[in-house]
């Protein structure tokens, strides 16, 4: 009785841990396999959210995957393959839980590891090129491909660089240049193609398409397929061991010979098109890349013979993995965790947060733990992905309901991307962009808060107009409209195609009262806004004389007192960025300065003191840099910058006793604040300032004994402006 009820408890505890709501946990490596084995990550995406749909790219991959089953493709375990087809192509999903995946396998010295990639993909130039996911949005500008989804195979290409140094044989297969009618066009699909192309140690790659063509698929390839994808299955299955006697063995050479031979040749005769693979590289030319099993192969052709020229596929037999038992209550968590993911029941009581944390707290690094962390992550990603869509695709209207929206979205980023962080440090970062993008679009308690979180997106990715964008509408609703103009118009410069931008800057040229001065946004010139104005001011002048001591000289000293100045002259400010501006201006002064001469007499008693007034005019040439401190009309400012003046009269009676030279440098530093006056379209700007004199405006070839007591002749000045200009 004993036994029998162990035998019951034993069927219930599998019993349980089979039924998990449809879901598997993630599967460690098969130890009990010895030697090298075959894994693979398997995507296609015919089926795209936002962008024009394929037809057979997901047969294509299925074709690819089923022929790794197959007894020709080496009976690969199920278990094995990693592969989304469609909406589960996502950039979060091959991301989060493929690579998690394959950390999970282990994959050692000798391992193979198939990468296909089947659908759109597409280039902003030779150092970002993607793979398009199935939720891409990039609204018809290939600029938001860095936050609309895509799978940028920058980091793929470091994966495979990571699997290679370990002596991992990776097969990367990329099926992808599918349209020229994606935003990167003609030159996009040559960048994709030219970077995908450059070789890692131990990689074996072997793409659709030459640079800048297009993978044709049609239903008259095979029963439906992609021309390259099927023709590359078609030679692996065994149609390509065709060099000297067969030996059921298809090496790199005969694959590369037989694809080169029958892609070119069916493009141009069945479709008047070009399309040349390429295939890298020549030191794999003897390498075994299939083993053909001749079974299987005769099953292949008579398939193909029985639907005029199509192809099939057949399922290997396939090794059944090891079974995971696990306790009852670890398996009902992860079932209550994985409805709650179906019901998208995400946050709050009885959320899969809720249930993941359980799972984490009393079962860490399990399976199924590892596996919810996953699936969690992937809807955190896609949530705030959605909210990015949303704004890419001009329908966010800042509503207080959509605010709220954008703030759940950003926390749900963050977990996220601290999840993500430990197993993958590239696509983690690769999200900050989005994350402080929603934070600026949030509801934040200040509008303060959201210009600190636009600026954190703007610094990790300076060129993106999606960031640029948001600062324009920021600065538009606080009523910055220098700030706004100037960041409208980067933005529609930088993704010329992108409506949102383009409405942007309209609405920041109306609400500004302005043309746009160029109406060919495309024009890659910077932008930068130039007002003009005057300025009035007056301070001090003080004179640094330094006495020389010389015999010649009947003084004994020298000293200097200050003496009033007053200046007139136009400015003109150029923005150069954000709160940055650079201020010429020209302007004449009026002023003097006293030096006094002092003689001590022989007899001792009262010295004697000669006071030489320096009167004249000067015209000044300025070049200052201006830092705002604030965006807000009323804004600190601090100043610093070189300048010239060209003394164009001297008083008779000094120039005589004491010529001065013609020109002086100097340097000025200084304080101010920008006030904007009301609606009137006017700035005015206070300025305190300090002009310091470097050069020496003592004349050396003078010989008077006046110039004789001084060894040099320096000029500081005080002084307070008001710059008044047009906003």
């Amino acid at each position: 009785m004993k036994s029998t009820h162990c035998i019951i408890c034993l069927l219930l505890l599998i019993a349980a841990c089979t039924k998990t709501e449809g879901q598997t946990p993630l599967k460690f490596r098969d130890t009990t396999i010895q030697g090298p084995q075959t894994f693979a990550i398997v995507v296609g995406v015919s089926e795209y959210k936002y962008v024009k749909p394929l037809t057979y790219a997901d047969k294509d991959a299925i074709l690819f995957s089923d022929y790794l089953k197959s007894p020709g493709g080496g009976s690969v375990n199920g278990d094995n393959i990693f592969m989304l087809l469609n909406e589960e192509a996502s950039n979060s999903n091959f991301w989060t839980k493929g690579f998690q995946w394959l950390k999970a396998k282990k994959l050692q010295k000798g391992d193979k590891l198939f990468i296909y990639l089947a659908g759109h993909g597409d280039a902003i130039d030779q150092d970002q090129f993607f793979f398009l996911g199935y939720d891409c949005n990039p609204e018809g500008d290939k600029n938001n491909y860095l936050v609309a989804g895509t799978i940028q195979l920058f980091n793929l290409k470091k994966k495979i660089s990571n699997e290679t140094a370990k002596g991992v044989e990776v097969f990367f297969i990329m099926d992808a240049c599918r349209s020229n009618e994606l935003p990167g066009g003609v030159s996009g699909q040559s960048f994709l193609n030219t970077a995908i192309s450059e070789k890692k140690v131990g990689e074996i790659i072997m793409l659709a398409t030459g640079a800048g063509q297009e993978s044709l698929e049609d239903k008259s390839i095979g029963n439906g397929h992609g021309l390259f994808t099927y023709y590359l299955v078609d030679g692996l299955s065994g149609v390509a061991d065709t060099d000297g006697t067969p030996d059921f063995k298809v090496t790199f050479s005969e694959i590369q010979k037989y694809v080169d031979k029958n892609v070119p040749s069916v493009a141009k005769e069945r479709f008047k098109r070009s399309q040349d693979p390429y295939f890298c590289c020549n030191e794999n030319t003897e390498k075994v890349i299939s083993n053909v099993d001749p079974t299987y192969l005769q099953k292949w052709l008579q398939t193909k013979r029985a639907q005029n020229g199509g192809g099939n596929s057949f399922n290997g037999i396939l090794k059944s993995g090891s079974r995971n038992y696990a306790d009852t209550l670890l398996v009902e968590t992860y079932n209550q965790f994985n409805k709650a993911i179906k019901n998208n029941n995400i946050v709050g009581n009885k959320s899969a947060e809720e249930y993941y944390q359980q799972l984490n707290n009393k079962y860490p690094g399990n399976p199924y733990t590892l596996d919810a962390k996953s699936s969690l992550t992937v809807k955190y990603i896609d949530f705030a992905q959605a909210k990015v869509n949303r704004y890419l695709s001009c329908s966010d209207d800042l509503s207080a309901k959509q605010k709220q929206e954008n703030t759940d979205a950003a926390t749900r980023l963050e977990k996220a991307i601290n999840y993500v962080r430990e197993d993958d440090a590239d696509f983690a970062n690769s999200l900050r962009g989005r994350l402080f993008l929603l934070k600026a679009s949030g509801n934040n308690a200040s509008s303060a808060v959201s210009f600190q979180n636009a600026y954190t997106a703007l610094s990790i990715d300076p060129n993106g107009a999606y960031i640029q964008n948001k600062l324009a509408l920021l600065h538009l609703e606080n009523n910055n409209k220098d700030s706004a103009l100037f960041y409208a118009d980067k933005a529609a410069r930088t993704a010329p195609n992108w409506r949102c931008a383009l409405t942007t800057l309209a609405l920041v040229q109306n609400a500004a009262n302005k043309t746009p001065e160029n109406k060919n946004v495309k024009n890659n010139s910077p932008f930068r806004k130039v007002s003009f104005g005057g300025t009035i001011g007056g301070g001090l002048n003080q004179s640094n004389p330094t006495y020389s001591g010389n015999a010649n000289s009947s003084y004994d000293d020298v000293r200097s007192n200050t003496a009033p100045a007053f200046d007139l002259g136009i400015i003109v400010q150029v923005n150069i960025g954000n709160n940055i501006f650079i201020r010429p201006s020209v302007t004449a002064s009026f002023g003097s300065t006293d030096i006094d001469f002092i003689r001590k007499p022989l007899t001792g008693g009262q010295e004697i003191v000669e006071t030489i007034g320096l009167k004249g005019t000067s015209a000044n040439i300025e070049l200052p840099l201006l830092v705002r401190l604030s965006s807000k009309k009323i804004a600190p400012y601090i100043m610093l910058g070189p300048s010239f003046s060209y003394l164009v009269s001297q008083d008779s009676r000094s120039v005589e006793l004491l010529p001065i030279k013609k020109s002086l440098f100097s340097g000025n530093g200084g304080i101010g604040v920008d006030f904007g006056l009301g609606n009137s379209g006017l700035s005015l700007s206070p300025e305190l300032k300090y002009t310091a004199g470097f050069s020496d405006t003592k004349d050396p070839a003078a010989t008077t004994s006046y110039n004789l007591a001084l060894s040099s002749l320096k000029k500081n000045t005080f002084s307070f402006n008001l710059y008044l200009r047009k906003r």
